[in-house]
């Protein structure tokens, strides 16, 4: 029977369990990331749902649900579920529903009287 050297027992003993601990390791912090990944998707994906809904709303015809979707918008713009790449969107989104509506910008126009200016005064 051969004796293994005294080294070698000590590295199979003390290395086993330490590689061991550091697989161990590893995939927790492996595990973290995914978990962090798919809690930044969750945020979003609800940020988004809310920023549609909101947006339905703030351009409803009944005062009540524009201002409550206004409110939302608002309330998304301060909330931490909003990721900062996101916050521009949401500006956009409050920007629009803030400007003055299309129909009354057509019906403006419709209304301005055009006048024909002669360019020969001569005639």
């Amino acid at each position: 029977m051969t004796t293994l050297p005294i080294w070698a027992v000590y590295a199979v003993s003390l290395g086993a369990p330490v590689l061991a601990l550091l697989g161990a390791l590893i995939g927790h912090v492996l595990g973290r990331r995914a978990s962090n990944e798919l809690d930044i998707w969750r945020r979003r994906e609800e940020t988004m749902r809310m920023l549609r809904w909101a947006s339905e709303q703030a351009t409803s015809s009944q005062d009540a649900q524009a201002r409550m979707g206004l409110a939302v918008l608002d309330a998304l713009s301060d909330s931490e579920l909003l990721q900062p790449p996101d916050q521009a969107l949401v500006d956009a989104v409050l920007d629009t529903v803030l400007e003055e509506p299309v129909e009354e910008i057509e019906t403006a126009e419709s209304d301005v009287e055009v006048v024909e200016v002669d360019s020969d005064p001569g005639d």
